[in-house]
């Protein structure tokens, strides 16, 4: 086995990772990307160093009451948490795109699967040690000098280093066995998209259940007995107060060397099968439009059972505008990842479902946020990136008989015959079971399906102004063409803003707090004191309201003439 040959791999998959984040065609995202991690590194080290000289002074003074031996059993099960944590991080990374090679043909023809297969995992390892090793650093070297005892300086980082060691092993391993699943057997290879939806709904559940927590706590006892919890003994033994084992210590340094070795052994063979099989639908033109997929098809005659969605929207709209909702309906269907990141805002909300279901009760503001996000999702859906939705079919869309009235409509009727009667009863479900009262329910129900509409006719234009044509990442691992973020941030703030002005308008209380904010951030801002009555903040909020809702109908036109005029350079 030639380490050269991997080290060398290793240097240029560091490189092509390094050149992701400083690409010289898009400087400015690079200047970001670079100041961001090194203001990251910076705060993370800085907080090491300060976090771990306070902790080690009240070590030191034993204000703690900590029981040794507890506390130590306390640290090992953190430690081995942490690292199960971390290998089903990397793992995913492994199950997407880090699982397979670059250039995979040109570099397995001349470096045998073993080198290629170290090479490759000695990269993940380094982007480990990117993120980790400065702030391991940071806090040793504030637990010596708080505590006055050299060792953890030197043990932190080493055991970030022997541990990422075994996380990035056992996690690539683990996930070129499940990349080989997804990818290899066929019913799995067709239903991949459903079952990441199903994936990810099943996460969302165990969250707001709490089954998560629980499973993590469950892991607690078991991972503080295992070898991996010994992390913690190379790390801070020698530490007062703590009973942590200068024995552990040792051994897992040991353990460390021949866990890496087996794991190394154990994917180099799932690489060799995995990286030379073929995929489970090979042969098949994924890339092939299916019927209906282009206008050309979208414009002709419904007359296949299948088409029954359009014949049916042919009675409320022309059939070339009802082909078009079914056309967007159908790939939306087949590429759910596009839809998945409007999901995202109620990750921010976790806390709160984990209360409702903690408590058995739903809080009064909680219609009245949904209200919010079903307007914002409504107009995310279908309409937020019309053109870049088309694809490869653009130039067909441009070219054909379809004017900008009709695929404008299209878009924002596919989207609003779907989240209008969702988004509406979602709201009023909460509402009936929220303390809001009869009158409010009434008022939130009536104006949903308002408030989607409204979006929506913004968010086409906004979309239209700003497409994006190009693949990004919807997670980690997953590609898709999503909204630009010039589009996203505009119609974000556009729904936020009218959401508050709406509140200040309606809601007296709400013009009392929104008085004392204002107030102090432009005093703040000016650095002279400045007042504000609510009844100037009602007028204010009242004018900026309709301003706000009148501009959708202005996008909405917009975005037709856009079409209509629209040019491929």
């Amino acid at each position: 086995m030639n380490l050269g040959h991997s080290l060398r791999l290793t240097r240029i998959d560091v490189r092509r990772m390094l050149r992701k984040r400083t690409d010289p065609d898009r400087r400015l995202a690079s200047v970001v990307s670079v100041g961001l991690y090194a203001l990251l590194m910076l705060g993370l080290t800085a907080g090491g160093v300060y976090g771990g000289r306070a902790l080690g002074e009240a070590l030191a003074a034993g204000s703690l009451e900590f029981i040794p031996t507890a506390t130590a059993v306390a640290v090992r099960g953190f430690a081995g948490v942490v690292w199960v944590i971390t290998v089903v991080v990397f793992g995913v990374r492994a199950v997407g795109q880090r699982g397979t090679l670059t250039n995979a043909e040109g570099v397995l023809t001349v470096v045998p699967t073993p080198e290629a297969y170290l090479g490759h995992v000695a990269g993940e390892y380094v982007y480990l040690l990117l993120w980790t090793l400065l702030p391991a650093v940071g806090a040793g070297v504030g637990l010596a000098l708080g505590t006055g005892v050299l060792w953890p300086a030197a043990g932190v980082p080493l055991a970030v280093a022997l541990g990422g060691a075994t996380v990035v092993t056992a996690a690539y391993a683990l996930g070129l066995a499940l990349r080989h699943v997804v990818t290899r057997f066929p019913f799995v290879a067709r239903h991949k998209n459903g079952l990441i939806v199903l994936v990810f709904v099943l996460y969302m559940a165990a969250i707001v259940s709490g089954s998560l927590n629980q499973a993590i706590a469950a892991l607690f006892d078991p991972m503080a007995a295992s070898p991996m919890g010994w992390y913690a003994d190379l790390a801070l033994v020698g530490l007062p107060n703590v009973a942590l084992d200068a024995t552990r210590a040792g051994a897992v340094v040991a353990a460390t060397v021949a866990f890496a070795a087996v794991a190394v052994a154990a994917g180099t063979a799932i690489a060799d099968r995995h990286w030379f099989a073929d995929p489970a639908l090979a042969g098949e033109d994924e890339d092939e439009p299916a019927e209906s997929d282009t206008i050309a098809d979208a414009v002709t005659p419904a007359t296949t059972d299948e088409d029954w969605l359009t014949r049916r929207l042919e009675a409320v709209v022309d059939r070339p505008t009802a082909a078009l909702v079914v056309l967007a309906w159908r790939r939306a269907a087949r590429a759910p990842l596009k839809l998945m990141y409007a999901a995202y805002p109620l990750f921010f909300a976790t806390g709160v479902f984990v209360d409702i279901v903690q408590t058995g009760q739903i809080p009064a503001y909680l219609p009245y946020g949904l209200l919010v996000f079903v307007a914002w999702a409504g107009g995310v859906v279908f309409t937020l990136n019309p053109l870049g939705d088309q694809g490869s079919v653009l130039a067909t869309t441009l070219l054909s008989a379809v004017t900008g009235r009709k695929f404008v409509l299209a878009h924002v009727l596919a989207g609003l015959v779907v989240v209008i009667p969702a988004g509406t009863a979602l709201v009023a479900v909460a509402a009936l079971l929220s303390p809001v009262g009869a009158r409010n329910t009434a008022i939130l129900v009536g104006l949903s399906p308002v408030a989607m509409v409204v979006a929506a006719g913004l968010s086409v234009g906004i979309g239209t102004a700003f497409p994006r044509f190009e693949a990004t990442n919807v997670t980690r691992s997953m590609e898709a063409v999503v909204p630009s973020p010039w589009a996203f941030v505009l119609f974000s703030a556009h729904v936020v803003v009218t959401a508050v002005a709406a509140v200040f308008v309606g809601l007296e209380g709400a013009r009392e707090l929104g008085v004392a904010l204002v107030a102090a951030v432009a005093s703040f801002a000016l650095s002279a004191q400045v007042t504000l009555s609510t009844t100037a903040l009602y007028y204010a909020s009242a004018v900026a309201l309709v301003a706000l809702l009148l501009l959708p109908a202005l996008s909405y036109r917009y975005a037709v003439r856009t079409f209509d005029g629209y040019e491929l350079a």
